[in-house]
Parts: C-alpha cells; sequence; structure tokens
C-alpha cells in the first residue's frame, strides 16, 4: 500500500483500552513516513503501528504519548477565530511539542535507532522535491535536533550543506545548535557567514540557532566572529551572541556599540549587551538613553530590561515623556515592565497618560500582574491612569482597596484578536483561490460544512471587526467643518480623552493596493466606505505576500497590521518562506510593527492539478512564524 506522512500526520490519536491499559500511538511521522492511514482506523490503525515498532525494533508505542498531528495544523496548532470555535493561540508552540514524546527523554539507544532509520529514510527521498516528500525531510530533521543527541551532528551539517529545499537546510542548521557538538556548530556557523552574499538567510538565521545552543565552547566561540565587513550579517552575528549571554563578549561587543558606523550593529550591540553583562552593563547602556538616534535610545531601553537592575527604572522614566518616539516610549514601558516590582508602578501608570494604546496595553498587563504578584490584588482598570493613581495612592497608604475591579470593556476583535492599538491597517489576500470554494451543489461539500467562499468568510470578519471599531469610535472623532483638517492626537489628552482609532485597509494579489494614502479616523462613514471598496477588490491572480508585508511595515502611522491570506507566496519579490521571515524581520527591526496573521484555507482547490500548491500545514506554519517573530498573533482558519 502508498503511504503518506501528510495523512499520518492528520489521523488522529486511536487508543485502545484492554485490562485497564492503555497504549497511544506515538511518533508515526519518523516511524511511518508513507503510511496512507485514512482508511484505517481503531484497530487496524494501532495494529499498523505495533507491526511497524516490531519491523523497526524501536518505541513507537509509549504511554499517554499523543500522535503529533499539530504537523497537519502547522506550528502553531489550530488556533480558532470567531466563526470557527476558540480564541486563537498566542504563542507558537515548541519545536519539541509537535511529536508527542520528548525526543530528548529517550535512551542513547532509542536515539541511535532513530537515528539510523531518519538517515535511510532520507537517503530515500532526499531527490523528491515534492511536497509530501520534502516536509518528511524537514520533519525528521527537526526531530533529530530535539533528540538533544550529538552523534546526529555529522549527519544534520550534511544535511545543512546539500539538501535542495532552503527550509530544510535552515532547519537542520537549528538541529545543529541543538545537538551540542562544538565542532559541527563552528563548521555551520562558518559556513553560514562565508555564503552570506549568496544566501543570506542562513547568516540572518544566526540568533534563532543561538537561541538553543548550550555548548559553552561554542558560545564561547562566536564572538570570535566579529570581524565581518557586511553589516547586515556582523548585525545577525551579534544578535546571535545576545542569546549566549557570554559576560566575555563586553569589550567587543562594547568597541561595536562606541565605533561602529552601521547603526544596525550598532543597536544589536546595545541590545546584546545587556544581555550578556548584566548589573555590569548598566552604565554604558544609561548613557544611551540620551542618545540622539532613536533607534539607539529604543536599544539601550531594550539592553537595560535584559540586565536586570531595578534601579535602573528611575532612568528609564526620562524616556516615558510627551514627545519622545512612540516606539522608545513601548520599549521603554516594556523594559520597566520586565524589571517591574512595585517600582514599576508609577512609570507604567505615567504611560497610561502619555503612550500610543498598543504601549498602553503593555502598561496595563504589566500593572495587573504586579497588583497581583506584589500585591495578591485582582486588579484590573484597563488603560485608565485615572483609575490606577487612585488605586496606587490608597495601596501606598496601606489600605486595602475595596473598589471592585473595572468590568471588562468590549474591545473591538478580529477574528477574536482584540484590536489592541489605535493605528491599525488591515491587509486582505484577493489572490484567485479566495474565490474557492463553489457553491456545495458544485464543489461535493456537504451544505452545512459550507460557510461560503473564502473571501466570504474573510470579508464578514473583517467587516464585523470595522463596524465595532466605528462604535467604540463614537465621540472621540471631533467634527470638522467642509475644507477642514485635522492632525489627530496620538496619545490621550491631558484630561484622559482617548484619541480616536485610525485605520487604513490594503488588498493584494500580484500586486499590493491600498484604500487611503494614510489611516483615517474609524467613523461610521469611513468604516462603510471603506467596506464599499473592499467588496469591488474581486478575486484574481497569484499571492504576493512579501510585498503585502512589505507595505504594512513601511505604511504610515500604522503600528499594528492584520494579515489575512489562503496561499502559499506565488508571486513578489520574495517567494521563499526563509527569506520572506529573514527579509520581513530586517525590514521590521526599527519600526517593531506587531503582524497578526490569519491562515484561511476552506475547502479544496476545484482544479485537481492545482491543489497541490493549497497545503495548510505550510501555511500555518508560515503564518504562524511572521506572527511568532513580529510581536503578533496567530489564528488558524482553515478547514481543508
Amino acid at each position: 500500500m502508498t503511504l503518506t506522512a501528510r495523512n499520518v500526520a492528520r489521523e488522529q490519536p486511536v487508543a485502545w483500552n484492554t485490562h485497564k491499559a492503555r497504549l497511544v500511538l506515538t511518533d508515526m511521522h519518523v516511524i511511518l513516513p508513507y503510511m496512507r492511514i485514512q482508511h484505517l482506523t481503531g484497530m487496524a490503525a494501532l495494529a499498523v503501528a505495533l507491526i511497524a515498532a516490531t519491523v523497526v525494533g524501536i518505541d513507537a508505542v509509549a504511554p499517554d504519548a499523543l500522535i503529533p498531528d499539530a504537523l497537519a495544523k502547522g506550528a502553531a496548532g489550530s488556533g480558532k477565530g470567531s466563526d470557527i470555535g476558540g480564541p486563537p493561540h498566542e504563542e507558537v508552540h515548541s519545536d519539541r511539542s509537535r511529536f508527542g514524546i520528548a525526543p530528548d527523554q529517550l535512551s542513547d539507544d532509542a536515539k541511535a535507532a532513530r537515528l539510523a532509520v531518519i538517515q535511510k529514510e532520507y537517503e530515500s527521498l532526499k531527490r523528491n522535491q515534492d511536497i509530501i516528500p520534502v516536509r518528511t525531510r524537514r520533519n525528521r530533521v527537526i526531530f533529530l535536533g530535539e533528540m538533544r543527541y550529538a552523534p546526529a551532528s555529522k549527519f544534520l551539517k550534511g544535511v545543512f550543506e546539500g539538501d535542495r529545499d532552503e527550509r530544510t537546510r535552515v532547519a537542520a542548521m537549528l538541529a545543529v545548535g541543538k545537538s551540542g557538538d562544538f565542532g559541527t556548530i563552528e563548521g555551520t556557523v562558518k559556513k553560514a557567514i562565508s555564503g552570506a552574499r549568496k544566501e543570506p538567510v542562513f547568516a540572518s538565521n544566526l540568533p534563532r540557532m543561538f537561541e538553543h545552543v548550550t555548548n559553552e565552547e561554542a558560545r564561547k566561540w562566536l564572538p570570535t566572529r566579529f570581524k565581518q565587513k557586511d553589516a547586515e550579517v556582523l548585525a545577525s552575528i551579534v544578535e546571535a551572541v545576545g542569546f549566549t549571554e557570554n559576560p566575555d563578549a563586553l569589550p567587543k561587543l562594547k568597541r561595536l556599540i562606541t565605533d561602529h558606523k552601521s547603526v544596525e550593529v550598532r543597536f544589536e550591540a546595545l541590545r546584546a549587551y545587556g544581555r550578556c553583562g548584566g548589573r555590569k552593563a548598566v552604565g554604558k547602556l544609561l548613557v544611551y538613553l540620551s542618545d540622539e538616534d532613536w533607534r539607539l535610545r529604543m536599544a539601550a531601553a531594550e539592553g537595560l530590561g535584559y540586565a536586570g537592575e531595578p534601579t535602573s527604572i528611575e532612568e528609564l522614566k526620562r524616556l516615558i515623556i510627551r514627545g519622545e518616539e512612540p516606539i522608545v516610549v513601548e520599549t521603554a514601558l516594556e523594559a520597566v515592565a520586565r524589571l517591574g516590582t512595585r517600582d514599576a508602578v508609577e512609570p507604567l501608570i505615567e504611560g497610561l497618560r502619555v503612550a500610543r494604546l498598543r504601549a498602553r496595553q503593555k502598561a496595563r498587563k504589566a500593572l495587573v500582574r504586579i497588583a497581583k504578584n506584589e500585591f495578591r490584588m485582582a486588579k484590573d482598570y484597563h488603560v485608565d491612569p485615572m483609575a490606577w493613581t487612585s488605586w496606587w495612592t490608597k495601596v501606598k497608604r496601606g489600605v486595602d482597596p475595596d473598589d471592585p475591579t473595572f468590568s471588562e470593556s468590549e474591545t473591538a476583535s478580529y477574528f477574536q484578536f482584540p484590536i489592541e492599538s489605535d493605528r491599525v491597517l488591515f491587509i486582505l489576500d484577493v489572490s484567485g483561490s479566495m474565490k474557492w470554494p463553489d457553491q456545495p451543489r458544485d464543489s461535493g461539500i456537504r451544505p452545512s460544512d459550507w460557510t461560503g467562499r473564502r473571501i466570504h468568510v474573510a470579508h464578514r470578519e473583517l467587516f464585523k471587526a470595522l463596524r465595532a471599531l466605528a462604535k467604540q469610535n463614537q465621540g472621540r472623532i471631533p467634527k470638522l467643518k467642509k475644507g477642514e483638517t485635522s492632525d489627530f492626537p496620538l496619545v490621550p489628552s491631558e484630561d484622559g480623552d482617548e484619541p480616536p482609532t485610525l485605520f487604513n485597509l490594503a488588498t493584494f494579489a500580484g500586486v499590493v493596493t491600498p484604500w487611503q494614502k494614510d489611516v483615517v479616523p474609524a467613523s461610521t462613514e469611513n468604516v462603510e466606505a471603506g467596506i464599499a471598496w473592499i467588496l469591488k477588490q474581486l478575486p484574481r491572480g497569484g499571492t504576493a505576500t512579501y510585498d503585502a508585508l512589505a507595505f504594512g511595515i513601511l505604511a504610515n502611522n500604522v503600528d499594528t497590521v492584520f494579515f489575512l491570506s489562503d496561499g502559499v507566496p506565488s508571486l513578489g519579490r520574495f517567494e521563499k518562506h526563509e527569506t520572506i521571515l529573514s527579509e520581513v524581520r530586517k525590514r521590521n527591526r526599527f519600526k517593531r510593527v506587531s503582524i497578526s496573521t490569519v491562515a484561511l484555507i476552506v475547502g479544496l482547490s476545484p482544479i485537481e492539478s492545482v491543489r497541490k500548491y493549497e497545503d495548510p500545514e505550510d501555511m500555518a506554519d508560515l503564518m504562524s512564524r511572521i506572527a511568532h517573530e513580529n510581536q503578533g498573533k496567530f489564528s488558524n482558519e482553515s478547514k481543508p
């Protein structure tokens, strides 16, 4: 019989209870890479797994383990939105959670057996570039990395150097870092750096690699790679050094901060200085809180948050003022929150007065946490500085405030993402596939399962969010006479009046088309005009994912993007997943636009030859990483 990883991944966990003993399938994506088991259920599926375990001689069945069906849902699991059920996941699962077992907890004998099986399987698949074999290779590489097994290093390095799939090579590079073998880590890093001119994506992934490197020799060695002429490559190395938390790197980082011409390198060096130096780094970082370049002030604030010295809260307050760059204020508030004990309360409350809404929401959450941890009080006064000030005044007097907490205020949402920003851009995919699936009578879908074409689902959620914003904005938009214009405030007024939420819309297929040149108030009139414009954008063409993301990052007066798509990238400046992710990280280094993503593959393509490009797993993996790497959230609304 013919067997595939996709069908194994989609199979639900199968349990068999006999004499109160439970056996549950586990790790089937490693043991049975090609099994087409969608027609095998219950005892038949269990028998297949037990036979496979016997054949390969390793522990394919374990108590209380789960089949890794997360592979069929993407790296971030299956966060669901309003029409399909349940709130979205806020965090991307670790690779380890995708396997149902902890690979590093296997015995050495079991790890050796897994390695041998995977090596043999890889050799049989490495020339096949179809979706399923490529994903199978990549998942095996990820599994080997999670085993934390040094003897796998040589094989992983070979995959990094020789595989034809860029994503699999990046996965192998990260797995080498987790394996813990210094010689292999060294060789892989050198290869990534030396090849950066032709293949920059690997050097840009060095920070991701060193997030997981535990080998002390490798962590101490990495700063020796600072002699790089390419500023972008050096910035990646410096960021990676930050994750090593190596105090021996401080002298070299200090020289980069002081002498290097590239602001990207100096920015990353300041951040790394805080991570590596701890309290020893505070003095140097404090100097840069007053730098004339706002990007270095931002980096210094972030570095102080990493350094972990609560006394620096007093200095960070200098950045929490009206007139400072909004992203600098937000970063200072994040640093104060990270350091935060009760000393953080007053600057966080000040942030509620002077920061933009996205930053104020972060300050609010920090205050809620401090009230609970420091004072054992369940308080949430939302983003109201007066209410938090009143609470804090009573707490300082030793009075236990007996006033009730505020009831939860109604907040506009998009696929159940709370819209915690007042400068919002919605980007909607209108590629040709968004008109799928056809009506039930034409597509074969059961009428009860048909919720409309993808574009209909997208419209429904977008229009609901826009109208909620308009309702929320009532009373906040000044009435202007004909011909008058207004510069809308960025932050609350001195009297505490909330600024209006401003929004814009954009669609993309082969090109990006914005509705307005700039954000406009979310009034009822503007919202209805935006809805009418969206309805005229008919599905056509391909999917230029990178171009749409780049537009969102560069858009004027926007700090939050909601990005919905149904397709794997097929057009645009960049199409490869890892390259898109790398380039988006670079563009968003300073601006730090929050990008929340929605993957929407509802129903299958009516064109059989096109269905191989309709890959929910790949789509979910890409969209979840876009969100995770850009301060956003991810929701998987796919229901193929």
